[in-house]
């Protein structure tokens, strides 16, 4: 891998939502990616290092298992009282 030493910046392919306008991709030496829609200053940019974007992603994709496991979980526990009730009825 080559190490980022200067700005690579790249326009999305689709507007973003109702501002009609693309998002430009910026990735900046130091593991930063600052995003901005197209036409605008760079003042009204929002950055991220890459580090944290991925750490939030990891963290995002942890509770959604979890999440899908509460889930199953309880309809398991809602079974078991519905056949519970079907049996004492």
């Amino acid at each position: 891998m080559i190490a980022i030493k200067k700005e690579l910046r790249r326009k999305t392919d689709r507007s973003f939502l109702h501002y009609r306008k693309p998002v430009v991709v910026e990735l900046l030496p130091g593991d930063v990616i600052r995003l901005r829609l197209y036409g605008q200053r760079t003042g009204s940019a929002v950055s991220i290092e890459i580090h944290e974007l991925y750490y939030e992603l990891v963290r995002r994709r942890a509770a959604t298992k979890r999440a899908e496991r509460v889930k199953a979980r309880n309809e398991r526990r809602k079974q078991k009282r519905l056949q519970k009730y079907a049996r004492s009825n």
